[in-house]
């Protein structure tokens, strides 16, 4: 007799299928539990929900969190992080109030976590500054999150105070959420400074020196370009390749910039200058800076008329489904602020929901705006 998965089976696939472009095979667990009347408690309900959130089905995860009967604190927590990871941060706090109505809950860092992450999103700032005070012993991530809140608010010198106060100046990833808030806000010369700081702290690191060039670059110090070329060649070190990938038809397509690799390779790029094509039309087509990203400025330069992996991606997306088909695209690096300002003019010209998950949160493109808000 065929051996057949119980719960416990399920809930130990589930996290390959969200790591994975396999959502479709998470929706077969889901409903082949329901099929088969097994258990559905809510360790499996949780799975499911952490599925969702991170294969980028915000409203099914949301139907699961709905439907459940009972509740714990995981259940919570990943609904809260989910929204804002989503893009939807207010709707993550609303459901924090909602939670603190059940005395049998006991919040703890990860809650807190999840809700700072929330106010981040949101950029609540009063709203954080509050919960964080209630945390009776923080730990860094708590205090890179209200970092990053107070920087994406413009509040540097509240931002370098609260640094200060908990004695995090050398943390790598205060600097980064530091670094966004520069990018964000176009503070170029204490960004400078800062990336100069990374450099210091983690020499061995490409991705700082890909940070430093960019700002050399985008202020026409050439000369120094060229130096941290060689010195980054010396050091043996190797920037990150930009790749996106999208699944179709239960296959994994991977694109990297300036791809022409593809089988259908010239209808994506065909696909791709028409709609470059379109958006100058309609949008005046203007590109923005890409400095303090984690791309290497000449390879932007060099791939803009052929396109950066996550347009590959998204070019093969529009060409490959049905009219009016979400298209959803998982890229390993940052979205650059050109692809992401032509990816709004996309969702708009071709009247399709545009999704794309990078390491910092889910994109959803449609009618021409973000859910990030240009924030990210």
């Amino acid at each position: 007799a065929r051996i057949k998965p119980d719960s416990l089976t399920v809930t130990s696939i589930l996290p390959a299928c969200a790591r994975v472009p396999a959502h479709k095979q998470g929706k077969e667990l889901h409903a082949y539990l329901f099929r088969n009347g097994i258990d559905m408690n809510p360790t499996v309900q949780n799975a499911f929900m952490d599925m969702y959130v991170k294969s980028g089905f915000i409203e099914l995860a949301s139907n699961v969190f709905t439907s459940m009967v009972e509740r714990d604190i995981i259940s919570w927590t990943i609904m809260i992080l989910g929204y804002s990871l989503h893009g939807q941060g207010a709707q993550g706090l609303g459901l924090f109030l909602e939670m603190e109505q059940d005395p049998s809950l006991e919040i703890d860092e990860f809650t807190y976590a999840a809700v700072l992450h929330a106010c981040v999103t949101a950029c609540r700032v009063d709203v954080g500054m509050s919960y964080f005070d209630r945390i009776k012993a923080p730990t860094v991530t708590h205090c890179v999150l209200m970092v990053a809140l107070l920087a994406r608010a413009g509040l540097f010198n509240d931002a370098r105070t609260f640094i200060k106060e908990h004695q995090i100046e050398n943390r790598v990833e205060v600097l980064r959420a530091l670094l966004d808030g520069c990018r964000i806000h176009q503070q170029v010369t204490m960004g400078k400074r800062i990336v100069e700081q990374l450099c210091e702290l983690e020499p061995l690191n490409a991705e700082n020196y890909v940070l430093l060039s960019n700002w050399y670059a985008e202020n026409a110090k050439w000369d120094m370009v060229d130096k941290l070329k060689t010195t980054i060649k010396d050091m043996g070190l190797k920037p990150k390749r930009a790749y996106s990938w999208i699944e179709f038809r239960n296959k994994v397509h991977v694109f990297g910039t300036g791809d022409v690799s593809h089988p259908r390779s010239e209808m994506i790029h065909w696909k791709l200058q028409h709609l470059m094509k379109k958006m100058e039309e309609e949008e005046g087509g203007d590109r923005p800076s890409s400095i303090f990203t984690f791309h290497d400025v000449d390879e932007e330069r060099e791939c803009i008329l052929i396109g950066h992996c996550e347009m590959l991606a998204i070019s093969f997306g529009l060409i490959s489904t049905r009219e009016r088909a979400t298209v959803r695209v998982t890229k390993n690096l940052r979205v650059c602020g050109s692809c992401h300002d032509f990816t709004k003019a996309i969702s708009k010209i071709v009247q399709r929901e545009i999704i794309i998950k990078d390491p910092n949160c889910f994109h959803h493109f449609k009618n021409g705006h973000c859910s990030c808000g240009d924030l990210w």
